[in-house]
């Protein structure tokens, strides 16, 4: 496992995850039915990660051999789901910022499972003040599945998509 730490300026409560070479506009993949309420916009191969936050952030970004071992007791808010990743250049950015100024990440081109969790919730004030709160991000290659909302940080907010 290679693991990635960046603080990212999560503009518009979000960070951008995409393929290099999407074409994808991540504005518009806010529009379906749970990416709020799960805080995740998914496309093909763009990812909008939903924040708490409208400030730096902490994101860690795990690459993964295989699927990671984890306690769902460690964060706050799960969501799994699946990216593919055609070049295999993984951009970085805040909401806000360019193409040219994202964080990179090089992993081999393909489809990829992935792992978005949330932790230090409880740490927040306001969306604004300093807080614990981290983004982790966990990828690793496998086949495309349907995106599953593991848990929510609201607890009473469960439901499959």
């Amino acid at each position: 496992m290679t693991t990635y730490s960046y603080q990212v300026f999560a503009d518009y409560f979000q960070v951008v995850v995409m393929d290099e070479v999407s074409e994808e506009d991540f504005a518009s993949l806010w529009t379906g039915e749970n990416s709020e309420e799960w805080m995740i916009a998914i496309g093909n191969s763009t990812l909008g990660l939903g924040t708490l936050r409208n400030a730096d952030v902490l994101l860690n970004v795990h690459v993964e051999p295989h699927e990671p071992a984890y306690s769902i007791d460690e964060f706050d808010h799960v969501i799994e789901a699946s990216i593919h990743l055609p070049s295999g250049d993984l951009a970085i950015m805040g909401g806000s910022e360019s193409l040219s100024v994202a964080r990179r990440i090089k992993v081999p081109p393909g489809s990829y499972r992935l792992l978005y969790a949330v932790s230090g919730i409880e740490t927040i004030q306001s969306e604004y003040e300093p807080a614990e709160d981290v983004y982790s991000l966990f990828i690793w290659p496998a086949k495309q599945k349907k995106t599953t909302l593991v848990k929510h940080w609201k607890a009473s907010r469960i439901q499959k998509s």
